[in-house]
């Protein structure tokens, strides 16, 4: 019984469960993961429909209602400084149109998220993706760069890590919104971002706006890429298994930017 306890993994896709696993998923993970995955691909091929089609969003919202303020604080611009220091503009530009696109999505949700930590998370979340290591999830170092600017910035232990784990869950399939509210809409906007997910309920001119201020620097072809080398070099990882399952780097590549 005590052994049981005491090798019993932390939650999938936490920041506890990838320091001590590297990101590498068990095959009874994997399995637990594939009916979320097969949903997801259903939600894709739904919203890609909806999107070429052009069909309008079910809220009266407009692109000045849902853009966010801008941070004023020392996270926002030690994360913003982090982001530009160790990513490709693409990469940096994906940041800020996850950070538009999620925070935009949390209220038409009606979901509540820390506009400080949201904004320093969506900079910091693929900055692991463009410095591969054989054997590492991407997120663990994204969740390290994010420690290092929550330090610097003066915030509590509890708020750097509330940043990291979300930046940690961003990438599960299936995540819910009790499990990392952050990290679930970190993986909204990121979605809606570069596969289109949910993108239909954002207004036209909010996506415009968002890519006119933050060009797309060719951002599927670079993250396509990222994403597939993350796959070859984590083996099992949550990369893989969303490559290997739902060719979810073609899909990043082929989706049609408007």
């Amino acid at each position: 019984m005590d052994g049981a306890v005491a090798s019993a993994r932390p939650p999938l896709g936490t920041w506890d469960w990838l320091t001590e696993t590297g990101g590498v998923l068990t095959a009874k993970e994997r399995l637990a993961l594939a009916p979320a995955l097969v949903r997801t691909f259903g939600h894709f091929s739904l919203d890609r429909l909806r999107f070429a089609i052009r069909a309008r969003p079910r809220h009266s919202f407009g692109a000045d209602d849902l853009w966010p303020t801008h941070p004023d604080s020392q996270l926002a611009r030690h994360a913003e400084e982090e982001a530009r220091d160790l990513q490709s503009l693409a990469v940096v530009n994906h940041g800020y149109r996850t950070w538009v696109f999620g925070a935009a999505l949390a209220k038409l949700d009606d979901s509540r998220l820390d506009p400080e930590l949201f904004h320093a998370g969506s900079l910091l979340h693929d900055l692991g993706l463009e410095h591969i290591e054989p054997g590492q999830c991407f997120t663990r170092r994204s969740g390290q760069s994010a420690e290092a600017v929550a330090e610097r910035s003066g915030l509590d232990r509890g708020e750097a890590l509330e940043m990291m784990n979300g930046i940690a869950m961003h990438i599960t399939p299936g995540l819910r919104r009790d499990e990392s509210t952050l990290g679930f809409y970190l993986q909204a906007g990121a979605m809606a971002d570069l596969a289109g997910l949910r993108a239909w309920q954002l207004p036209k001119e909010l996506r415009a706006r968002a890519n006119q201020a933050y060009p797309r620097e060719q951002v599927h072809e670079v993250l396509s890429r990222c994403w597939h080398a993350e796959a070859k070099a984590v083996r099992n990882g949550r990369a893989h298994f969303a490559d290997k399952w739902g060719a979810f780097s073609r899909l990043v590549k082929w989706f049609p930017v408007a």
